[in-house]
């Protein structure tokens, strides 16, 4: 009885010790926050931005080589942007500054805003049921990595 009891606390050390040792793998991707909203005139942009705003941590070692958005309505471009988070009376948004592509870095915070007006055909390998994805490439990779961004709120 004694050498059960002492089997079965040795093998629940194991497992414990097992588990405690499983790092948390990081995410490539880490969203923060993601919305619509309408676009006033004054700030339309050119080309014209589509009102989705989608806030992620970039943690590749490597910069995106191109972001395109999987939306509800096509294939969408991506302007890409460092972003500085401001809270004020417990409200989170977000200021902006541009940048280029190959600025980016591990950590980063990026403000991704999908573009409207280009013409730009979805490639053969992308599911035409995919929505709400960015899709991206990383240096040196030419197969398409996806993120799926969800929920999507209104502002």
């Amino acid at each position: 009885m004694i050498s059960r009891l002492s089997v079965l606390f040795v093998m629940l050390l194991m497992a414990t010790s097992a588990i405690a040792g499983i790092k948390k793998k990081k995410t490539p991707v880490k969203l923060l926050s993601a919305y619509t909203r309408s676009i006033p005139d004054a700030e339309q942009s050119n080309p014209p931005m589509q009102g989705t705003f989608i806030v992620i941590v970039w943690n590749y070692d490597t910069y995106p080589e191109t972001m395109f958005w999987r939306g509800q309505n096509g294939w969408l471009t991506c302007n890409i942007e460092k972003a500085h988070r401001v809270v004020k009376k417990k409200v989170t948004t977000y200021t902006t500054e541009e940048m280029m592509i190959d600025q980016v870095r591990k950590g980063d915070t990026l403000m991704i805003t999908p573009l409207t007006g280009g013409r730009y055909p979805i490639p053969a390998e992308i599911s035409q049921k995919a929505k709400n994805t960015l899709f991206y490439k990383t240096g040196g990779n030419n197969k398409w990595l996806s993120f799926s961004v969800s929920p999507i709120s209104k502002k």
